[in-house]
């Protein structure tokens, strides 16, 4: 077995430019001044992706160099077995099979949707679709999302806002909801949405990085270019891809879309499950708050990213000092690891794989 895949590392902070600017919330969560990164609105986590924007920097993850270095991407074509489990690379190879980003835009997003998994085969020919979600860490002032067609919107008459660039008739086909730190939002392939400014938000999806849009027109009147909507695959493509059958009252969006996270004691503090498979088979994403020793088992893999509080992880032979923004690779092979918190309570974002 490789050393790296048999005990817990560390990975670099892994900075996104992309499309808006923002970022000023992330830098404050890693412990920096805010606009030490300009332009960086996102973070990627043990990411194996790469941004499809034209010109994109690499957007994978890196192991910082006192814990092996590297590229987690290679380190997992090297031995997919030992890092995800025999199950996992048997159904999805080296591919860990989602992705969590810490997002922060100053402007509101483009109202846009992804594609499901058939749809992302046929128009992108790319093995995932782009179910994701989205747990919201910080808040500054009013911070809003939009998801969810409004009754009466159909698939002719938002082509005909799209086609004008009608951005505000656009955004009004939308609901709009107010949004604070702890709240869950699940939004399904097909699901027009849009974020806000002012909130940081943890997103958690399927690894694919398609994004179909119904503006080009940013809130701050720059454009993108007109084939930003749909990537060269086409209007036909860009409306197939949004899903008009679920236009449905206010209060029914927000109660199918917004989750209500369950909360367990567990030994050493307790456990919320944010994402259940009640949800989606997608993902899981499960928020441990140790207050004392908490061990923990791996059934396949984690990820884990420490949303506050300082601490440590020991599993696998080794000891990790951690704090808030740290993010950390627990390869299969480690059956089990231990939180334990420096000070009052040490807080966790732990990842879950879909199942094979």
């Amino acid at each position: 077995m490789n050393g790296l895949s048999a005990r817990p590392f560390r990975l670099a902070a892994n900075r996104v430019n992309y499309l808006l600017p923002g970022g000023e919330m992330i830098d404050e969560f890693l412990g920096l001044k805010r606009g030490a990164v300009p332009g960086a609105s996102q973070m990627w986590v043990a990411s194996t992706v790469q941004s499809t924007l034209p010109g994109a920097a690499d957007s994978r993850s890196y192991i910082l160099p006192e814990d092996g270095g590297g590229c987690l991407a290679g380190e997992l074509q090297k031995d997919p077995a030992a890092f995800l489990g025999g199950a996992h690379a048997a159904a999805f190879g080296a591919d860990p099979g989602y992705l969590l980003k810490l997002l922060h835009s100053s402007q509101r997003l483009l109202v846009q949707a992804h594609p499901d998994k058939a749809k992302a085969e046929k128009y992108f020919h790319w093995p995932h679709g782009k179910t994701e979600a989205w747990y919201v860490l910080a808040t500054e002032g009013e911070a809003h999302i939009w998801a969810g067609f409004r009754p009466g919107v159909t698939r002719e008459h938002f082509a005909a806002l799209i086609e004008r660039q009608d951005t505000a008739a656009i955004l009004g086909c939308l609901h709009q909801f107010d949004i604070a730190p702890g709240d869950v939002i699940f939004i399904p392939a097909g699901l027009p949405h849009a974020m806000g400014a002012n909130s940081l938000v943890a997103e958690i999806q399927e690894p694919t990085d398609i994004t179909l849009r119904a503006e080009y027109i940013r809130p701050d009147g720059s454009r993108l270019p007109p084939e930003s909507l749909h990537g060269g695959a086409g209007m036909e493509a860009l409306l197939d891809c949004f899903d008009f059958s679920g236009a449905a009252p206010q209060e029914a969006v927000r109660e199918k879309y917004f989750l209500r996270p369950v909360a367990r004691t567990v030994p050493g503090g307790r456990e919320e499950t944010l994402i259940g498979p009640e949800a989606t088979d997608c993902f899981g994403l499960a928020r441990v708050c140790a207050d004392g020793p908490c061990p923990r088992k791996n059934p396949s893999f984690r990820v884990l990213l420490v949303e506050k509080g300082e601490g440590e992880l020991s599993g696998g032979g080794v000891t990790l000092p951690l704090k808030q923004g740290t993010e950390v690779f627990v390869p299969a092979g480690v059956k089990d690891y231990t939180l334990t918190p420096k000070g009052k309570e040490l807080a966790v974002l732990e990842c879950v794989p879909p199942a094979p």
